[in-house]
């Protein structure tokens, strides 16, 4: 097996720690042994960054320095665990057969395919709903072996079934994270949310990825909407496919931090603050 020094412009919740893994330029010290160097580059606004690493590491190293991920559109046909991801947070399936507009997934992996199941107690699938039932009952039979269980890659409301709320029911959950990207969206994750509550899940287990940018007004609509249905909302703040990071202004940095923040959700909604008060 391959030893691979894997290179990341910034350390994130989702970055690997062993002893391979180094942020930035080269470090001012011996390197481990190894046989190659891997930049990886998650967003298009880091090419730059991480083209002048892998020029650093490459002056730092003799073996082959390779750049990649998916802001260059790398082959992503496989899934190894612990390598650009820590081990503990697992891919069992690539891909999907949905086509969002917003969404570069379809794009980059193609149609969903589904991947061999690791140990893992973070589930990070783009849409894992969208797997066979054999395949869901070999992810939970693993699951009944984890604790702190979280899916976090975005379930289909419209896809959560009685398998899906009976299994998530006999092992030991921490978060199910939902998407209400659009206004069309909202009553499917409202029913989702209410067949949850039902089965026993507080908010403090039901996540939704908001989907925030266009209009502040409509946002705040939809993030209310997600509260008001028993689900924890997190804004995301929309960035396109391109290589330069787009740059809200005050407002929306103030609207989107706001409500990617629990405790403040909590007291904003307590308050009824109005949107006019992001200062727009």
């Amino acid at each position: 097996m391959k030893r691979i020094i894997r290179v990341f412009p910034r350390r994130t919740s989702y970055t690997p720690d062993d002893d391979m893994v180094f942020i930035g330029e080269p470090p001012g010290l011996m390197i481990p042994p190894h046989d190659e160097v891997h930049v990886s580059c998650v967003f298009t606004w880091d090419r730059e960054y991480c083209e002048e690493l892998r020029f650093q590491w490459e002056g730092w190293t003799d073996k082959p320095v390779r750049l990649g991920g998916p802001a260059y559109g790398s082959p992503v046909e496989s899934f190894t665990p612990g390598l650009y991801l820590k081990s503990n947070i697992i891919l069992t399936s690539r891909g999907c057969n949905n086509n969002c507009p917003w969404c570069l997934v379809p794009k980059r992996e193609g149609k969903l395919q589904e991947l061999p199941i690791y140990e893992g107690n973070v589930i990070q699938d783009n849409n894992f709903l969208q797997t066979s039932r054999k395949h869901k009952d070999q992810v939970f039979s693993m699951l009944r072996r984890q604790k702190g269980i979280c899916f976090k890659g975005g379930l289909q409301n419209n896809l959560i079934d009685d398998h899906f709320i009976e299994n998530i029911q006999a092992i030991r959950i921490s978060e199910l994270w939902l998407a209400c990207d659009t206004d069309g969206a909202v009553p499917s994750m409202q029913n989702t949310a209410k067949r949850l509550t039902k089965a026993g899940f507080t908010r403090e287990h039901i996540k939704c990825y908001v989907l925030i940018g266009d209009d502040m007004e409509a946002n705040e609509r939809r993030l209310q909407a997600v509260y008001a249905a028993g689900a924890m909302p997190f804004a995301q703040l929309y960035q396109p496919a391109q290589d330069t990071k787009l740059d809200y202004d005050r407002a929306w940095k103030k609207f989107h931090r706001m409500w990617s923040r629990p405790a403040a959700i909590r007291a904003h909604v307590e308050r009824g603050t109005s949107m006019w008060d992001y200062g727009t």
